[in-house]
Protein backbone atom coordinates (compact mmCIF):
# COMPACT_ATOMS: atom_id res chain seq x y z
CA UNK A 1 0.00 0.00 0.00
CA UNK A 2 1.32 3.43 -0.95
CA UNK A 3 0.37 5.92 1.73
CA UNK A 4 -0.44 9.48 0.63
CA UNK A 5 -1.17 11.43 3.82
CA UNK A 6 0.55 11.62 7.20
CA UNK A 7 -1.28 13.37 10.07
CA UNK A 8 0.72 14.23 13.17
CA UNK A 9 -0.40 15.15 16.65
CA UNK A 10 1.80 17.79 18.28
CA UNK A 11 2.26 17.46 22.06
CA UNK A 12 3.70 14.11 23.06
CA UNK A 13 4.07 13.11 19.41
CA UNK A 14 5.86 15.45 16.98
CA UNK A 15 7.12 17.76 19.73
CA UNK A 16 9.86 16.89 22.17
CA UNK A 17 9.11 17.57 25.87
CA UNK A 18 10.62 21.05 25.47
CA UNK A 19 8.13 21.73 22.60
CA UNK A 20 10.81 21.74 19.89
CA UNK A 21 11.31 19.59 16.78
CA UNK A 22 14.84 18.26 16.18
CA UNK A 23 16.50 19.29 12.93
CA UNK A 24 16.87 15.72 11.65
CA UNK A 25 13.16 15.13 12.17
CA UNK A 26 12.36 18.34 10.30
CA UNK A 27 14.57 17.08 7.47
CA UNK A 28 12.64 13.78 7.31
CA UNK A 29 9.34 15.65 7.08
CA UNK A 30 10.69 17.99 4.39
CA UNK A 31 11.95 15.08 2.31
CA UNK A 32 8.59 13.32 2.68
CA UNK A 33 6.74 16.38 1.39
CA UNK A 34 9.18 16.64 -1.52
CA UNK A 35 8.06 13.15 -2.53
CA UNK A 36 4.49 14.44 -2.84
CA UNK A 37 3.15 13.09 0.46
CA UNK A 38 0.64 15.36 2.20
CA UNK A 39 1.71 16.13 5.77
CA UNK A 40 -0.67 17.86 8.16
CA UNK A 41 -0.81 18.62 11.87
CA UNK A 42 -3.84 17.30 13.76
CA UNK A 43 -3.97 18.61 17.31
CA UNK A 44 -5.99 20.09 20.12
CA UNK A 45 -3.84 23.23 20.04
CA UNK A 46 -5.12 26.62 18.91
CA UNK A 47 -4.61 27.81 15.35
CA UNK A 48 -1.84 30.43 15.90
CA UNK A 49 0.32 27.79 17.61
CA UNK A 50 -0.30 25.18 14.92
CA UNK A 51 0.40 27.74 12.20
CA UNK A 52 3.78 28.51 13.81
CA UNK A 53 4.85 24.86 13.70
CA UNK A 54 3.47 24.41 10.17
CA UNK A 55 5.55 27.31 8.92
CA UNK A 56 8.60 25.87 10.66
CA UNK A 57 8.05 22.60 8.75
CA UNK A 58 7.03 24.12 5.43
CA UNK A 59 3.57 22.54 5.62
CA UNK A 60 1.18 24.24 3.20
CA UNK A 61 -1.81 21.89 3.44
CA UNK A 62 -4.76 22.63 5.77
CA UNK A 63 -4.19 22.08 9.49
CA UNK A 64 -6.56 20.44 11.96
CA UNK A 65 -6.83 22.50 15.16
CA UNK A 66 -8.88 22.44 18.38
CA UNK A 67 -9.32 18.63 18.16
CA UNK A 68 -11.04 18.91 14.77
CA UNK A 69 -13.23 21.98 15.27
CA UNK A 70 -11.19 24.00 12.77
CA UNK A 71 -9.47 23.15 9.49
CA UNK A 72 -7.43 26.06 8.18
CA UNK A 73 -4.28 26.54 6.09
CA UNK A 74 -1.30 28.40 7.49
CA UNK A 75 -1.40 30.83 4.56
CA UNK A 76 -5.18 31.32 4.23
CA UNK A 77 -7.45 33.56 6.30
CA UNK A 78 -10.59 31.61 5.39
CA UNK A 79 -11.22 28.33 7.26
CA UNK A 80 -11.85 25.19 5.25
CA UNK A 81 -14.21 24.11 8.06
CA UNK A 82 -15.22 25.58 11.41
CA UNK A 83 -17.54 23.83 13.89
CA UNK A 84 -17.51 25.76 17.20
CA UNK A 85 -19.62 25.09 20.25
CA UNK A 86 -22.90 26.94 19.92
CA UNK A 87 -23.73 29.57 22.50
CA UNK A 88 -26.35 27.50 24.31
CA UNK A 89 -23.82 24.74 24.95
CA UNK A 90 -21.22 27.25 26.10
CA UNK A 91 -23.70 28.75 28.53
CA UNK A 92 -24.52 25.33 30.00
CA UNK A 93 -20.83 24.46 30.38
CA UNK A 94 -20.16 27.82 32.06
CA UNK A 95 -23.13 27.44 34.40
CA UNK A 96 -21.95 23.96 35.43
CA UNK A 97 -18.38 25.14 35.96
CA UNK A 98 -19.35 28.21 37.99
CA UNK A 99 -21.82 26.24 40.10
CA UNK A 100 -19.04 23.85 41.10
CA UNK A 101 -16.28 26.44 41.35
CA UNK A 102 -14.27 24.81 38.57
CA UNK A 103 -11.67 26.49 36.38
CA UNK A 104 -12.83 26.92 32.77
CA UNK A 105 -10.98 28.07 29.70
CA UNK A 106 -12.19 28.85 26.19
CA UNK A 107 -10.92 30.58 23.05
CA UNK A 108 -11.85 34.01 21.76
CA UNK A 109 -10.40 35.20 18.45
CA UNK A 110 -7.83 32.38 18.56
CA UNK A 111 -6.58 33.35 22.01
CA UNK A 112 -6.78 31.51 25.32
CA UNK A 113 -9.42 33.18 27.51
CA UNK A 114 -10.58 32.60 31.10
CA UNK A 115 -12.37 34.50 33.86
CA UNK A 116 -8.99 35.39 35.29
CA UNK A 117 -5.42 34.43 34.49
CA UNK A 118 -4.39 31.66 36.89
CA UNK A 119 -1.63 29.06 37.03
CA UNK A 120 -3.93 26.75 35.02
CA UNK A 121 -4.15 29.33 32.26
CA UNK A 122 -0.41 29.84 32.17
CA UNK A 123 0.24 26.09 32.26
CA UNK A 124 -1.37 25.80 28.82
CA UNK A 125 1.42 25.85 26.20
CA UNK A 126 -0.87 27.88 23.92
CA UNK A 127 -0.60 30.75 26.41
CA UNK A 128 3.04 31.10 25.31
CA UNK A 129 2.03 31.80 21.70
CA UNK A 130 -0.21 34.78 22.46
CA UNK A 131 -0.95 36.39 25.85
CA UNK A 132 -4.15 34.95 27.36
CA UNK A 133 -7.18 37.17 27.95
CA UNK A 134 -9.00 37.70 31.27
CA UNK A 135 -12.75 38.12 30.65
CA UNK A 136 -14.14 38.40 34.16
CA UNK A 137 -17.01 36.18 35.27
CA UNK A 138 -17.74 34.08 32.17
CA UNK A 139 -21.51 34.03 32.65
CA UNK A 140 -21.49 37.83 32.44
CA UNK A 141 -18.88 38.24 29.69
CA UNK A 142 -19.61 39.03 26.05
CA UNK A 143 -18.55 35.85 24.28
CA UNK A 144 -18.45 34.52 20.74
CA UNK A 145 -18.71 30.80 19.87
CA UNK A 146 -15.57 28.97 20.97
CA UNK A 147 -14.14 25.94 19.16
CA UNK A 148 -13.26 24.25 22.42
CA UNK A 149 -13.64 24.65 26.17
CA UNK A 150 -11.40 23.09 28.79
CA UNK A 151 -11.21 22.41 32.50
CA UNK A 152 -8.02 21.51 34.38
CA UNK A 153 -8.16 19.36 37.52
CA UNK A 154 -6.51 16.53 39.42
CA UNK A 155 -6.62 13.36 37.26
CA UNK A 156 -8.75 11.61 39.89
CA UNK A 157 -11.47 14.24 39.39
CA UNK A 158 -11.61 14.03 35.59
CA UNK A 159 -14.41 11.39 35.48
CA UNK A 160 -16.50 13.49 37.88
CA UNK A 161 -16.21 16.58 35.70
CA UNK A 162 -16.84 14.68 32.49
CA UNK A 163 -20.04 13.26 33.97
CA UNK A 164 -21.19 16.67 35.21
CA UNK A 165 -20.56 18.42 31.90
CA UNK A 166 -22.27 15.62 29.96
CA UNK A 167 -25.37 15.88 32.17
CA UNK A 168 -25.41 19.68 31.96
CA UNK A 169 -25.41 19.55 28.15
CA UNK A 170 -27.68 16.50 27.72
CA UNK A 171 -24.81 14.54 26.18
CA UNK A 172 -24.29 17.01 23.34
CA UNK A 173 -20.50 17.21 23.74
CA UNK A 174 -17.51 15.27 22.46
CA UNK A 175 -15.15 15.11 25.44
CA UNK A 176 -11.52 14.02 25.23
CA UNK A 177 -8.30 14.33 27.21
CA UNK A 178 -4.87 15.08 25.79
CA UNK A 179 -3.32 14.92 29.28
CA UNK A 180 -4.53 13.11 32.43
CA UNK A 181 -5.57 16.37 34.13
CA UNK A 182 -7.52 17.90 31.26
CA UNK A 183 -11.17 17.80 30.16
CA UNK A 184 -11.53 19.07 26.58
CA UNK A 185 -15.05 19.79 25.32
CA UNK A 186 -16.08 20.18 21.71
CA UNK A 187 -19.39 20.10 19.85
CA UNK A 188 -20.68 16.54 19.43
CA UNK A 189 -19.49 15.11 16.13
CA UNK A 190 -16.30 17.18 16.21
CA UNK A 191 -13.13 15.10 16.50
CA UNK A 192 -9.83 14.56 14.73
CA UNK A 193 -11.02 11.65 12.59
CA UNK A 194 -14.00 13.59 11.22
CA UNK A 195 -11.71 16.48 10.28
CA UNK A 196 -9.31 14.09 8.55
CA UNK A 197 -12.21 12.56 6.60
CA UNK A 198 -13.05 16.05 5.36
CA UNK A 199 -9.45 16.65 4.29
CA UNK A 200 -9.34 13.33 2.49
CA UNK A 201 -12.52 14.18 0.61
CA UNK A 202 -10.98 17.47 -0.53
CA UNK A 203 -7.80 15.83 -1.83
CA UNK A 204 -9.28 12.59 -3.12
CA UNK A 205 -7.45 10.40 -0.62
CA UNK A 206 -8.89 7.10 0.64
CA UNK A 207 -8.81 6.03 4.28
CA UNK A 208 -6.52 3.18 3.22
CA UNK A 209 -3.91 5.78 2.23
CA UNK A 210 -3.76 7.59 5.60
CA UNK A 211 -1.19 7.21 8.38
CA UNK A 212 -1.59 9.00 11.70
CA UNK A 213 0.66 9.38 14.76
CA UNK A 214 -0.48 10.13 18.30
CA UNK A 215 0.13 9.59 21.99
CA UNK A 216 -3.02 10.19 24.05
CA UNK A 217 -6.78 9.95 24.45
CA UNK A 218 -7.76 12.69 22.04
CA UNK A 219 -5.89 10.80 19.29
CA UNK A 220 -7.80 7.55 19.74
CA UNK A 221 -10.55 8.22 17.19
CA UNK A 222 -8.10 9.06 14.40
CA UNK A 223 -5.83 6.13 15.36
CA UNK A 224 -8.81 3.78 14.98
CA UNK A 225 -9.98 5.40 11.73
CA UNK A 226 -6.75 5.59 9.75
CA UNK A 227 -5.36 2.72 7.73
CA UNK A 228 -2.26 2.82 9.92
CA UNK A 229 -2.52 4.27 13.41
CA UNK A 230 0.86 4.68 15.10
CA UNK A 231 1.42 5.22 18.82
CA UNK A 232 4.64 6.75 20.11
CA UNK A 233 6.62 4.71 22.64
CA UNK A 234 5.57 7.30 25.25
CA UNK A 235 1.85 6.94 24.41
CA UNK A 236 -0.73 5.92 26.98
CA UNK A 237 -1.39 2.20 27.31
CA UNK A 238 -5.00 2.82 26.26
CA UNK A 239 -3.87 4.35 22.97
CA UNK A 240 -1.32 1.61 22.33
CA UNK A 241 -4.11 -0.94 22.73
CA UNK A 242 -6.02 0.49 19.73
CA UNK A 243 -2.98 1.24 17.55
CA UNK A 244 -1.75 -0.74 14.56
CA UNK A 245 1.90 0.03 15.22
CA UNK A 246 3.74 0.97 18.41
CA UNK A 247 6.97 2.87 17.86
CA UNK A 248 10.21 1.88 19.52
CA UNK A 249 11.03 5.58 19.87
CA UNK A 250 9.32 8.42 21.73
CA UNK A 251 8.15 11.89 20.68
CA UNK A 252 9.75 13.32 17.49
CA UNK A 253 11.85 10.24 16.92
CA UNK A 254 8.77 8.04 16.88
CA UNK A 255 7.52 10.17 13.98
CA UNK A 256 10.87 9.80 12.21
CA UNK A 257 10.64 6.03 12.74
CA UNK A 258 7.19 5.93 11.12
CA UNK A 259 8.39 7.94 8.11
CA UNK A 260 11.42 5.71 7.58
CA UNK A 261 9.51 2.46 8.05
CA UNK A 262 6.27 3.13 6.15
CA UNK A 263 7.13 5.77 3.56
Amino acid sequence: MKYKLLALDLDGTLLMPDKTIPEDVKKSITELQEKGIIVTLCTGRMYPTVKKYAEELGITYPLVCYNGALIRSADDDEPVMYEPLDMSLQEKIIACGEENGWYLQLYQDDRVAAAEITYETLADPDAKTLPPVALGKLSEAVLSPSPKMMSFCDPSEVPVRIGAFERATDGKLYIASSTPNLVEMMKKGVCKSEALKKLCEIYGIRREEVVVCGDSGNDADMIRWAALGCAMANATEELKAVSDYICENSYSYGVKEVIERFF
